[in-house]
């Protein structure tokens, strides 16, 4: 049968039933999401219309995140997914996407940056470097080109998140 991306299955504006008039074109087809998971990296290569290739990954644990402020960007790891905005079952599941927020393991953080300077500019950001309790969104997509990269939440939307997290512990 396979998945296909055209719209005969559905109903007319009115509800009637469309009526079958031609089979599935190769242009209309479409593949099972990625659902990429946490675990020792496994990426593997599509091809894609025009000849093109994807990256898609199907585990992957670590990722290069930046720390918008300082400008600096380090690779880290990651174990847990701690928020989903589109579904808490990718939550529960541990499944990587674009936006998911995630828990850094190590704190290779404390060596990069001045901690002094960012104890003045965002103590709630220190805090949670000196806890070991340190946050990131991924803003690529790892099921279309194989990575798992993003940005150290921090000011703002640290504490949006940080209440989310309490709210959810309740």
């Amino acid at each position: 049968m396979g998945l296909s991306r055209s719209n005969r299955h559905k109903r007319t504006k009115t509800g009637a039933k469309k009526t079958t008039y031609r089979k599935k074109r190769k242009y209309e087809l479409a593949r099972q999401p990625a659902n990429t998971k946490i675990g020792e990296s496994k990426v593997t290569r599509i091809r894609v219309r025009g000849g093109n290739t994807k990256m898609r990954a199907l585990k992957v644990n670590s990722g290069v995140f930046s720390l918008k402020s300082k400008k600096i960007a380090l690779k880290s790891s990651f174990n847990q997914v701690m928020y989903h905005p589109s579904s808490n079952e990718l939550m529960r599941t541990n499944t990587i996407t674009k936006g998911a927020v995630v828990r850094i393991n190590e704190s290779s953080l404390k060596e990069k940056v001045d901690l002094e300077e960012i104890k003045n500019n965002d103590p709630l950001l220190y805090n949670n470097i000196i806890n070991d309790k340190i946050f990131a969104i991924i803003a690529s997509r790892p099921g279309q080109c194989g990575r798992a990269d993003g940005y150290f939440l921090e000011g703002e939307e640290l504490s949006f998140y940080l209440d989310k997290f309490k709210k959810r512990n309740k």
